[in-house]
């Protein structure tokens, strides 16, 4: 397991705001298509909906449990994250004035998250002289756009 919302509650004070770190980063691996097929199919709109902004992450984490567990990612997601979650908040907080929990949840902020969090994903490529995607396809994501709009 990366993470859990349990351990960020009691700082949060409330459910909204412990989501917010989480959620972007889950945003983002949606985005990079870095989660599992399974929670692809098991979500399929709500992560549709994330891609094209009318979503946040945060929703996804809810309705994935709330844990932030290797199962959510495909191979290349797991790998990254593997090398990377320990200094995430870091990066977080340094990104951000205010404290952690009191980041808003907004498209604003999230694209904030997201520059931080692609350069050390391609950073980290870069070093292992790996394709940007192995696992992306781009049949199952138009697959998936057909499904949602019918």
């Amino acid at each position: 397991m990366y993470d859990t919302l349990d351990r960020h509650l009691a700082e949060a004070g409330d459910l909204a705001h412990a989501t917010v770190p989480m959620g972007m980063l889950l945003a983002w691996c949606v985005n990079m298509h870095l989660v599992s097929t399974d929670v692809t199919r098991e979500h399929e709109r709500l992560i549709l909906r994330i891609r094209f902004g009318e979503a946040k992450g945060s929703e996804l984490l809810v309705a994935a449990g709330g844990d932030l567990t290797r199962d959510l990612f495909n191979d290349d997601g797991c790998e990254f994250l593997d090398r990377y979650y320990d200094t995430y908040m870091t990066d977080f907080d340094e990104e951000f004035d205010e404290s952690t929990y009191q980041v808003a949840d907004n498209y604003q902020n999230y694209e904030r998250v997201a520059a931080f969090l692609t350069k050390a994903f391609m950073t980290g490529r870069r070093h292992r002289n790996q394709p940007l995607f192995s696992s992306l396809s781009f049949s199952s994501l138009f697959r998936g756009l057909r499904r949602w709009l019918n």
